[in-house]
């Protein structure tokens, strides 16, 4: 709704806004909440990944509150060129205000984003420890902050002088659209989920495991392609409408989607003790010809280590299906076949990894 109808924001959208942001938001705080019960209620511990998760949550709340601070408080110097005639002096010295917390949400947003890949890296990281997958992963580690640091510099000189981010009228259209910032911010942040997902899901497709654990495991550690479809979409939304405020709810989307697909995996032991038919035995199977040596704990995992390389695949697939299904103190085994010969599986315990023999 345009100022010369006597309104300086839409208080139907303000109005939507905090209805559809809030709800999310309640969601994303139920599976962090969840996370840490899981954490500290079945594994007694936190990892780097928690700890980095409890940070994004944070900034995510952050991102909810400023936004629709924003759109109650009478919107930013986001609007149609032109329009700045119709305010009043209170309007414009509200709307500069407000155009400075646009500037802390956007920086809430990209953090937001960036502590949630760092959570799933890290987590990542802690699965391919000891391994020569972990090469890659660390590779994706390293371009992901190349990328948070590539934008934040976009951020912080797209728009001269710096202070136009509040200005009214504001020097460039940059300073109010943030045009060419949520193009670079698009071009590095999607080929970044692409590249995390690229490097699980082979992995997850070679696990010789019923259909039904392979869904399950596959659908957890593939949900990143919800949050690379929400990217797309938004930046799709966000390039067709420079001047609409609904990018917004695009912000509250993205984010909400990215904290429950980084938060979910991490709850599955607590919803395999709610939902007993999600119990029982897990047993991987894996063929080869090679030799095997003897078991070796690797952090909290014992696993069976071998001397060729291609084995590696088969001690992450086992650290996956133990992290992913069997931290719920409810008996996991892994057995590894060497021909016909069966090799000893590992149990999960509540009192930590044992290796016994399988019959």
């Amino acid at each position: 709704m345009s100022a010369k109808d006597g309104y300086t924001f839409d208080q139907e959208f303000a109005t939507v806004l905090a209805k559809e942001s809030w709800a999310l938001f309640a969601v994303g705080a139920v599976t962090f909440v969840l996370r840490v019960f899981t954490k500290l209620w079945f594994l007694k511990r936190f990892n780097a990944d928690d700890y980095i998760s409890l940070l994004a949550f944070g900034l995510y709340t952050g991102l909810v509150v400023t936004l629709n601070f924003i759109a109650q408080s009478g919107g930013s110097n986001l609007y149609d060129p032109g329009d700045e005639v119709y305010f009043t002096p209170q309007v414009i010295q509200d709307r500069i205000y407000n155009s400075k917390i646009v500037v802390v949400s956007e920086q809430f947003m990209l953090c937001t984003i960036y502590a949630l890949k760092g959570s799933v890296i890290f987590f990542y990281l802690r699965l391919t420890q000891g391994l020569p997958k972990q090469k890659i992963i660390r590779y994706v580690a390293i371009s992901i902050l190349l990328a948070f640091i590539g934008t934040q510099i976009c951020f912080f000189t797209a728009c001269q002088p710096f202070q136009g981010y509040w200005a009214i009228p504001p020097p460039s259209e940059e300073c109010t659209t943030l045009r060419i910032y949520g193009i670079v911010q698009g071009v590095f942040n999607i080929p970044m989920d692409l590249f995390m997902l690229c490097a699980t899901v082979p992995v997850i497709y070679r696990l010789q495991v019923p259909l039904k654990q392979k869904i399950l495991i596959g659908g957890l550690f593939s949900l990143g392609i919800v949050v690379l479809l929400m990217a797309v979409l938004a930046k799709a939304y966000n390039n067709s409408n420079y001047y609409s405020s609904g990018y917004m709810l695009w912000y509250i989307r993205e984010a909400s989607t990215a904290t429950y697909v980084a938060n979910l995996p991490h709850i599955w032991p607590l919803i395999r003790h709610v939902f007993p038919c999600l119990r029982g035995t897990t047993r991987a199977n894996y063929t080869t010809s090679n030799q095997y040596g003897a078991g070796r704990r690797t952090g909290a995992v014992t696993t069976i280590k071998s001397q060729a390389r291609g084995d590696d695949d088969q001690i992450l697939l086992s650290k996956i299906d133990i992290e992913a299904m069997g931290s719920d103190k409810i008996l996991t085994t892994v057995e590894v076949r060497q021909d016909d010969e069966k090799i000893s599986p590992v149990e999960e315990t509540g009192q930590g990894m044992v290796q016994k023999g399988y019959v």
